[in-house]
């Protein structure tokens, strides 16, 4: 299980402020430099301890990894540079060889399999020790050679583990010698880049590691600065300042028919999903009747066009679309207001006032002002509660006190690592109180995540996701909302390469020119 605290680091990011968009930025006069916004503060680049697609941007430039996403938005994968060989021997056993001569910073001498081992088995006692349940433990054969043992065949593992920044490598010893921990300095580097200036938790930069033998980086440079707002970001990358962002859903239309002069515009397929969830155990919403007729009042395709100006697709469920398990229908397609009275008139209900809490972004607000008035037509009262968003983000979390006890409604959205277990761990019982604000529980759901995970047959797996996500929607807990593409503006002098349609490789970002 996952320590709240990764996720809490969200709470305090907040824009760069100040007449200039980057104030604590200074672009490098020659050379080849990049300056990449990140929506959220830096935590910590020990990757047992990161937040996430902040650091691992650092991560994948600086320290070894055994196997890469392939570019985009696909959900495959390579052996990376740092590795000769690593493949299957069987269902259960992953061979690797390291390359030889790969040489870690500050005198720590050759890369080797006790790194790895060291490292997998960190991550098993980590704050991401929920990605290593398939892992058993690491075989050291000799100093280049390793056998990683999986408790279950896990054929999933290359996208979920080992091509994350949960897969990355650390110096057993450098890492022992700080203490077992790190932040903000790298105790030992492998790269081919060098973590060598951390400003701020608002800005950090990457330079050219001279000492890297691989394949040279295109850029001399790159620098991250902390953006919150979307909206903030594109006007960066407009005024040049920002060479490359991800961008708001409703201004992806614009910018595809027109990106800013000397840049361009992309579009990847996204892994994340977003819905609105109801506290099964709130007394007001009990009755799954009750649940129910909120699902079929509520007009998704209107909040989609109000909140994302029909720029993201539908979601029918929490696996995103290009994976196993993808649902292309609901059992409420349309609003019903008949069917919704029936409903409440069924479970002797009648004057309901809920709460819609949120974020107080302007998108999700906008859903709940949507909801608010598909409600007001069957008799129910909504208030729209905006809230900060450190604030929203413990309102499902027994350990932050009280509040989930009084929680009604609320739009969210999640994202992790191309495969549907990835997103179902999220709703398995042991997650109520932490994740699963719904409170949702059912034992057929939590077997069929065990099962689905252990079970080769694609189409199999695929079939278990579907019926999971029927289980969930039968609870009345859930309404569906949109798989949020990732779409990127860059400046027309790099070529970013973009890993899962979320992570920034900047060792294959090119140099335009």
């Amino acid at each position: 299980m996952i320590d709240i605290s990764r996720r809490r680091f969200l709470q305090s990011t907040g824009a760069v402020a100040g007449s200039s968009l980057l104030p604590s930025i200074v672009r490098a006069a020659d050379g080849k430099s990049m300056t990449v916004r990140m929506p959220s503060q830096f935590k910590s680049l020990d990757p047992g301890y990161m937040f996430g697609s902040t650091e691992m941007a650092v991560q994948f430039g600086c320290l070894p990894i055994l196997a890469n996403y392939n570019p985009g938005g696909e959900r495959s994968w390579r052996p990376s540079y740092y590795v000769t060989s690593i493949e299957y021997a069987d269902d259960l056993n992953i061979k690797f060889s390291l390359r030889p001569g790969l040489e870690w910073s500050n005198g720590f001498g050759e890369v080797t399999a006790e790194d790895v081992r060291y490292s997998f088995e960190r991550m098993k006692e980590s704050e991401w020790n929920v990605k290593y349940d398939s892992v058993d433990s690491v075989e050291v054969i000799d100093t280049l050679n390793g056998v990683i043992k999986l408790k279950y065949p896990f054929a999933p593992i290359w996208n979920t583990t080992l091509c994350n920044g949960t897969g990355i490598i650390v110096c057993k010893n450098a890492v022992e010698e700080m203490g077992g921990r790190f932040d903000t300095e790298l105790p030992a580097t492998c790269g081919p880049y060098l973590f060598t200036d951390f400003i701020s938790e608002q800005s950090w930069e990457l330079h050219r590691n001279p000492a890297w033998e691989g394949p040279k980086p295109d850029l001399d440079e790159i620098k991250f600065v902390v953006i919150r707002e979307e909206k903030t970001s594109e006007l960066a990358v407009e005024a040049g300042e920002v060479d490359l962002t991800r961008i708001s859903v409703e201004s992806a239309p614009r910018y595809r028919e027109s990106p800013p002069p000397d840049s361009s515009f992309v579009e990847l397929q996204g892994n994340g999903w977003c819905w609105i969830g109801m506290n099964v155990d709130n007394p007001k919403l009990e009755d799954v009747r009750v649940r129910r007729a909120i699902q079929h009042a509520v007009d998704v395709d209107t909040i989609l066009q109000a909140a994302w100006s029909g720029a993201s697709p539908r979601a029918r469920g929490i696996v995103p679309r290009g994976q196993i398990g993808y649902r292309t229908e609901t059992k409420f397609e349309k609003p019903d207001l008949d069917k919704a009275r029936a409903l409440l008139a069924e479970a002797g209900v009648s004057n309901l006032s809920l709460t819609f809490k949120t974020s107080n972004q302007r998108d999700y607000v906008t859903v709940g002002e949507v909801v608010q008035a598909n409600l007001a037509e069957i008799g129910i009262q909504l208030e729209v509660e905006p809230l900060e968003t450190g604030t929203f983000w413990i309102q499902g979390i027994e350990a932050e006190g009280d509040q989930w006890k009084d929680l009604e409604l609320w739009v969210i959205e999640y994202a992790d690592s191309p495969d549907p277990s990835q997103a179902t761990q999220w709703y398995v019982g042991e997650q109520v109180g932490v994740w699963n604000w719904e409170r949702f529980r059912d034992q057929e759901f939590d077997d069929l995540h065990v099962e689905a995970m252990q079970e080769a047959d694609e189409e199999k797996r695929h079939q278990m996701y579907l019926r999971m996500q029927e289980i969930m929607e039968d609870t009345g807990a859930y309404i569906w909302l949109h798989h949020r593409p990732a779409h990127w503006l860059h400046a027309n002098h790099i070529e970013p390469s973009i890993w899962t349609g979320a992570l920034i490789d900047v060792a294959g970002t090119k140099w335009a020119g």
